[in-house]
């Protein structure tokens, strides 16, 4: 099997990483690195039964999180007792206990350990919202700050992913808050 031919060579790990990356505490494999989860095992079918709602979950957290980042740059104000964000954070710490009750088989522990540090950094943000409201005048700070650790849970969930497991992630790329292409757009119809 060539590496680059790879379903996931798209999410691979970079070969060089910043002081304080997730993927330098990553447990080592304890198998064969070309081996791939495959679902005719029925531990791994078992274990992605368990897992896959709550890997949802946390995908659709993160994506309701960045938005509601968005606005709250936007507004220069965070509300953290608004609906949309008590449901986030009742979501997150359901996330969390849900994620410590299952045991992965020894052929997922890496995938495994992707999904529980993306939950525990979400989990981390959620629990943030109450003292960061205090001062509006820092918001945006707190904003950078736990869009940043978004982006990590993020990157986490897209190493964890795997397709024969029916664990995908939400691709946010073509999200609203993606401009780039609509501001080349605007340009190009300005000029």
């Amino acid at each position: 099997m060539d590496l680059g031919d790879s379903k996931n060579s798209s999410f691979s790990m970079p070969l060089v990483h910043e002081y304080g990356c997730d993927a330098l505490d990553m447990p080592p494999d304890d198998l064969d690195p070309l081996a791939d989860i495959s679902t005719t095992r029925d531990d791994l079918i078992a274990y992605a039964i368990q897992l896959r709602p709550h890997y949802e979950r946390v995908n659709r957290v993160i994506a309701q999180l960045a938005g509601l980042f968005i606005l709250a740059q936007a507004r220069g104000r965070f509300e953290a007792d608004h609906d949309a964000v008590v449901k986030c954070i009742e979501q997150a710490t359901a996330c969390v206990d849900a994620i410590a009750g299952i045991r992965p088989p020894p052929m997922a522990k890496r995938q495994y350990w992707c999904t529980s540090r993306a939950v525990a950094l979400v989990n981390g943000v959620t629990a943030e919202f109450g003292a960061s409201t205090r001062d509006p005048a820092r918001v945006r700070e707190y904003v950078a700050r736990w869009t940043d650790q978004l982006r990590r849970a993020n990157a986490l969930i897209r190493w964890a992913s795997e397709r024969s497991l029916g664990l995908s992630p939400i691709d946010l790329s073509q999200a609203c808050c993606n401009c780039g292409s609509a501001a080349h757009a605007t340009t190009a119809i300005k000029a």
